[in-house]
């Protein structure tokens, strides 16, 4: 793959990957494999659903109570600072002042 012409050549590391704090430098790897496993488990419970049906409904079931029970005021917490943070990541691409 040829190496883009505004980026330096080589591996670039993010602050965070290289930050001496292991939860920063862990966050954002472990909310992607917490939604690989969701879009990975989906597969299974298809198998399911078409072996046993009520089971497959059943676990359907507590798992949109529990994400229903979750607060509102989450999801919007967590949309906000997703949004913002992507935004916050695009304005220094462009200023330059991030890579």
């Amino acid at each position: 793959m040829p190496e883009s012409p505004n980026l330096p050549p080589g591996p670039i590391i993010t602050p965070e990957a290289t930050s001496p704090d292991h939860y920063i430098s862990r966050a954002r790897p472990s909310f992607l494999y917490l939604m690989y496993g969701m879009i990975l488990l989906s597969l299974p419970m298809g198998l399911l659903s078409a072996i046993s049906a009520p089971v497959a409904a059943a676990i359907t079931n507590g798992v949109r109570l529990w994400l229903t029970s979750l607060p509102d005021g989450l999801y919007a917490l967590f949309g906000t600072g997703y949004l913002g943070y992507t935004a916050a990541r695009q304005w220094g691409k462009v200023a330059g002042t991030d890579r």
